[in-house]
């Protein structure tokens, strides 16, 4: 389901927010108690319930009393789950950040301009409408230790031309060949499309992706989920920190082969606040499976389904 935009009008000033809409307002009742919104607020990130007891130095059954009634009316999801000393440890989030109240007849009036709420996702690749990336595609010669050729370019080009959407002006060039990337040209905010054999900056950071390849096979391996995709229409996406630059970002495309790449940048374009909400087995990694389709049988991949 997607999100609703709300405009908040205060004085001269308008401000855009995504809100849960209650029409029956004893679902707030619960956060008016001191104690549940205390709690309710810990759980706008993913936390296990015995973390929550220790820090507001609550005993662990308050704390699921509230969850439960928490679960009961949709404020918040069961995320993830890890093994702690021999037992099962759940982690629950906050579905929703921002609520109001409607009176039953109540209109809303709906505006046809669209609400830019992907802009914010796209931070800090979009700043202030101004673009903050450089794309680095590989090399169309043979090059790298497999001597291979990137392919990637055609849909390297349809990525940069959604992300131009969101930017009010342009600043050229904004993209590279892997071969011609040097250190100081590391230190920004980096696009990168194609797998570590035909991408060298990709093969530079592959260790450090939490969906990654496996390099003799050239499989996709999900550190996660422990998954192995061995298909050419497999592909992944994953954002992480810049290692030459902490403060900046780096999100990579990469596929077994080609057709992998190409389902990753559509996933992206068809629905990126979707992709940047994370791995649905971890949502605190930004690190996407995806599967390609060809659904018309022209040879090319037009549909991506997200498979983690």
């Amino acid at each position: 389901m997607k999100e609703k935009y709300y405009i908040l009008k205060a004085g001269k000033e308008n401000e855009i927010s995504p809100l849960r809409i209650f029409e029956k307002p004893e679902v707030l009742r619960i956060l008016a108690n001191p104690l549940g919104f205390r709690i309710f607020q810990l759980f706008t990130s993913p936390r296990c319930p015995i973390d929550v007891a220790r820090k507001l130095g609550e005993h662990e059954q308050k704390i699921y009393y509230y969850i439960n009634r928490f679960r009961k009316h949709g404020l918040i999801e069961e995320v993830r789950s890890e093994k702690r000393k021999g037992t099962l440890a759940k982690f629950y989030q906050a579905r929703d950040r921002a609520f109001a109240v409607k009176l039953s007849d109540m209109k809303w009036e709906k505006l046809t301009s669209p609400v830019p709420s992907q802009k914010k996702s796209l931070e800090p690749f979009i700043r202030n409408g101004k673009i903050d990336f450089t794309i680095v595609i590989g090399s169309p010669d043979p090059h790298g230790p497999w001597k291979e050729r990137a392919l990637d370019s055609p849909t390297a080009i349809d990525l940069a031309l959604f992300l131009g959407s969101f930017a009010s002006e342009r600043v050229m060039p904004n993209y590279k060949l892997d071969i011609e990337m040097r250190e100081k040209d590391m230190k920004g905010n980096l696009i990168l499309v194609g797998g570590p054999v035909v991408n060298m900056i990709t093969r530079r950071l592959n260790k450090m992706l939490p969906v990654n390849f496996d390099l003799n096979r050239r499989d996709i391996i999900s550190r996660i989920s422990k998954n192995v995709y061995r298909d050419d229409q497999f592909g992944s996406i994953n954002l992480i920190e810049n290692p030459w630059n902490r403060s900046e970002r780096i999100l990579v495309f990469a596929g077994k082969r080609f057709p992998g790449t190409r389902a990753a940048i559509l996933a992206f374009i068809s629905d990126p606040e979707r992709i940047l909400k994370g791995n649905r087995f971890d949502h605190s990694k930004i690190s996407r499976v995806v599967r390609g389709y060809d659904m018309d049988g022209d040879g090319i991949i037009d549909k991506a389904e997200i498979l983690e």
